[in-house]
């Protein structure tokens, strides 16, 4: 395991006291501490186990996570030795968010019997303000009551892999040819309307990427030493996604029209146009794992997202067209 990804002795003594020392399997439920034959100490038979594993090959391991994430409170449920290694034996049974929900339980069931009446508050508390963000990843949710270190930036990260994920599996799959969609015809009549409508809304997909990545992430993560506000970073990351969705849509559009052949030049130039887009806006969940998992994460981090298409790119496809139009006027 790697070291930045294990749990530190504080993250394992808090979640130890979380739990009251008592196994987070609602089908055990074992306490996990008690006195030794020694009468100035104790046994502990509880460990801290990781939701999401911490290294490749081990049960539920999920690769785009950030170091920080894996070794976080927020990845931990405690649980018995032997329950630990029921789970980790069979993680088809025991699925990330199985245990995720135990652990929410558990502690909910805990914070009951410390003070009911304070945690019943709370958990209606929870409960309404998650319903404002819909579906979330579990691990999201958690960063959102929790709110621990660098929150803002660990939240954002999480709701980008979670809603880019499918997005970003599709794209792979068109580069691909896994698969295909219906086909438009576009008529030599209807050629000029069409390819126009095309450049505006690649044009219209790229600012949107411009304006999320340079100003709108900042704006929900508030100005130094201010906290962010959770409801406008998920809200930021799904417009950012749906950016993505976009890109993906009109690479759809383009790829699956049918064209006359004095076409297929143009065609063949614009395909892969939005996808660049895609594979940039990747690189920015991708440069949060890389930066939180630094130890410690401090200083200044800067990512440079750059769209830029092959030399030349412009001038091709001005010529295409000048091409396209001497031949339909003739």
């Amino acid at each position: 395991m790697a070291t930045e990804d294990r749990f530190k002795q504080a993250v394992i003594a808090t979640l130890a006291r979380r739990s009251a020392n008592q196994c987070a399997n609602p089908d055990c439920g074992a306490l996990t501490s008690g006195p030794s034959e020694n009468p100035h100490d104790s046994v502990n038979l509880g460990e801290a186990a990781h939701i999401y594993g911490a290294n490749p090959g081990s049960a539920r391991y999920e690769p785009t996570m950030t170091s920080v994430d894996r070794s976080s409170i927020t990845n931990a449920i405690w649980l018995c030795g032997n329950c630990h290694k029921l789970i980790d034996d069979d993680p088809a049974k025991y699925p990330s968010g199985l245990l995720f929900e135990w652990q929410r339980a558990h502690e909910q069931f805990i914070a009951e019997k410390v003070g009911k009446t304070s945690a019943l508050i709370r958990k209606k508390f929870e409960d309404r303000h998650l319903e404002e963000f819909g579906r979330l990843s579990y691990l999201s949710e958690r960063l959102i009551l929790e709110k621990g270190d660098l929150w803002e930036y660990r939240l954002t990260a999480e709701v980008l892999r979670f809603e880019m994920e499918p997005v970003q599996h599709r794209w792979n799959a068109l580069k691909r040819n896994l698969y295909t969609l219906p086909g438009t015809r576009v008529t030599k009549e209807d050629f000029f309307p069409w390819i126009g409508l095309k450049l505006k809304e690649i044009r219209n997909i790229s600012h949107s990427f411009v304006e999320i990545s340079n100003n709108e992430f900042a704006i929900a993560w508030g100005a130094p030493g201010v906290p962010g506000k959770d409801t406008a970073i998920v809200a930021t990351a799904r417009l950012y996604s749906e950016m993505c969705q976009s890109a993906l849509k009109w690479e759809e559009s383009i790829r699956f029209a049918f064209l006359d052949r004095i076409f297929e030049e143009l065609q063949n130039l614009l395909i892969g146009t939005a996808g660049r887009i895609i594979d940039e806006a990747a690189k920015l969940p991708a440069f949060f794992a890389e930066t939180l998992g630094k130890n410690p994460v401090k200083g200044r981090f800067e990512l440079i997202l750059a769209l830029n298409l092959s030399e030349g790119w412009g001038d091709e496809v001005n010529a295409a067209l000048e091409r396209i139009r001497i031949q339909l006027s003739e």
